[in-house]
C-alpha cells in the first residue's frame, strides 16, 4: 500500500464484489477479539439486523470479550473460538485438536451461508473457511493482513486506508447492500448490573459532582500503550485541585496493585474502585460523566455506552482508533511515546469535555450523568474517512 491510502498494483485481480443478503441467510460474524475490536464491530451487526429483517446472525468470539455480547438481542448464536486451547497446542496437541474440531462441528451444524471476516487475520480467515460457508466475505488483498484474503471469495474495497475501525467494519457490511445513516451501538445492561453500579457510585461519590473514571491498566501485549503510573497520580491531584473531583480508578484482572499504587501516590486524591468485570464496568461507565484512559478496551467500552472520553494516544493512530462522535477529547504525544503526554494537557482536555468549551466547539450540551436517561442504544452521526 502506498502513502496516502493509494493501493499498489497487485499481481492478481481485486474484483470479487460481494453479493447481497436475504432474510433466509445465516450469517457468521468472525471478530474474535480483543474487547475494543469486538465493541467496534457492534455497529456493523446493528446495521445487518436492521437492514435485512429475518436474517440469522451468529458470532465467533474469544472468551475474554464473550460476556459483553452474551445474550445480545441482535445475535442469535454465539460460538467460542478456543484461543487458549490453541495457544497450548505445543504442550497439549490432542486437546487443541479436539477444541478445534468441536468448533468446526458447531459452526457447520449451524449451516452458515455467509461468513463475514471483520478481523482480516490468518486465524479469522481459517475460521471462516472452517465454517464451510459457501460465501466468505472479507477485504481485498491490499486491505487485509496475514494473507487472510486467501480464505475469502468475495472482497470489499474500503473507501480509504485510514478509516476509523467502526467505519471500516460498516463499509464491509455496506458492500453486502446494507445502508445505515446512523452508527448504532447497542449494548444492553441487566437490572442487577445497573443496581450494583448505582450502589457503588453512591458509596464512592455521595455528592452531586461529576463522576470521572480513569483506567490505567493495559494488557501484556499492549504495554506500549501504557501511560506511566506517576502521570495518573499527578492527574488525580490536578483534577482534585482544579475541579474538586476525585477520580475513581477502575481496574481489571491483575491490575489491582497498579491501581492501588496510583491511589497511594496521589495521596488519596483518587478513589479505588472495587473489582469489576466488563459488564459491571459498562454499567459504571453509563453512570459516569467522563472516562480518561489510553487506547484500550475500557476506552472503547466507555464510547460504546455513551460516556464522554478523554483518550490518550502515543504509538497508535487516532484516525483508526479514536472514539467517534461529539464531546470526546484526544491528547496525543508528539513523539509516539506515552510518557510524553503531560498530565496538565489531560486535565485541560477533561475540563473541555465537561465544561462550556465543549459546547462552544459544537459538542452536544453536557448533561450530568445522573440526570441522563439510560437508553440501550447509542447513536452517532456518520464520519467520513480521513486521507493521510
Amino acid at each position: 500500500m502506498r502513502a496516502g491510502g493509494a493501493v499498489a498494483k497487485m499481481p492478481f485481480p481485486m474484483e470479487r464484489p460481494p453479493g447481497g443478503l436475504s432474510s433466509s441467510d445465516r450469517v457468521l460474524i468472525v471478530r474474535l477479539g480483543a474487547v475494543g475490536d469486538v465493541l467496534r464491530a457492534l455497529p456493523a451487526v446493528a446495521a445487518l439486523r436492521k437492514g435485512v429483517p429475518g436474517v440469522r446472525i451468529s458470532w465467533l468470539v474469544e472468551d475474554l470479550a464473550r460476556p459483553l455480547i452474551e445474550g445480545h438481542p441482535d445475535i442469535d448464536q454465539l460460538f467460542r473460538f478456543p484461543r487458549r486451547d490453541l495457544g497450548r497446542a505445543g504442550r497439549h496437541p490432542i486437546q487443541a485438536a479436539s477444541a478445534l474440531q468441536q468448533m468446526r462441528h458447531e459452526l457447520r451444524a449451524w449451516h452458515v451461508t455467509v461468513a463475514i471476516d471483520l478481523q482480516s487475520s490468518l486465524k479469522s480467515g481459517l475460521a471462516s473457511a472452517l465454517s464451510a460457508a459457501p460465501r466468505r466475505v472479507g477485504f481485498a488483498p491490499a486491505f487485509c493482513r496475514e494473507l487472510s484474503f486467501l480464505f475469502t471469495n468475495e472482497w470489499a474495497v474500503p473507501g480509504s486506508a485510514w478509516l476509523n475501525r467502526v467505519e471500516r467494519n460498516l463499509q464491509l457490511v455496506q458492500a453486502l447492500g446494507i445502508r445505515s445513516e446512523l452508527i448504532e451501538v447497542n449494548l444492553p445492561e441487566n437490572r442487577g448490573e445497573g443496581e450494583a453500579a448505582t450502589a457503588i457510585l453512591s458509596r464512592l461519590v455521595p455528592g452531586p459532582g461529576p463522576v470521572i473514571l480513569i483506567s490505567p491498566g493495559v494488557s501484556a501485549l499492549q504495554a506500549h500503550k501504557m501511560w506511566p503510573a506517576a502521570h495518573y497520580s499527578r492527574l488525580a491531584v490536578l483534577l482534585r485541585d482544579t475541579t474538586g473531583v476525585r477520580p475513581i480508578v477502575v481496574w481489571g484482572p491483575r491490575e489491582e496493585p497498579l491501581a492501588r499504587q496510583i491511589v497511594q501516590d496521589a495521596d488519596h486524591a483518587a478513589i479505588l474502585a472495587p473489582a469489576a468485570d466488563l459488564r459491571l464496568l459498562a454499567a459504571l461507565l453509563r453512570r459516569a460523566d467522563l472516562f480518561i484512559g489510553a487506547d484500550t478496551g475500557p476506552m472503547h467500552l466507555a464510547w460504546a455506552v455513551g460516556c464522554r472520553v478523554v483518550a490518550l494516544f502515543g504509538p497508535t493512530d487516532p484516525r483508526l482508533n479514536a472514539p467517534l462522535g461529539h464531546g470526546h477529547e484526544l491528547v496525543q504525544s508528539g513523539d509516539g511515546e506515552m510518557g510524553s503526554v503531560r498530565p496538565e494537557a489531560v486535565v485541560a482536555a477533561a475540563r473541555r469535555a465537561l465544561g462550556s468549551d465543549a459546547e462552544r466547539s459544537g459538542a452536544a450540551p453536557w448533561i450530568p450523568a445522573r440526570a441522563r436517561p439510560r437508553g440501550e442504544t447509542v447513536q452517532l452521526a456518520r464520519m467520513q474517512g480521513v486521507e493521510a
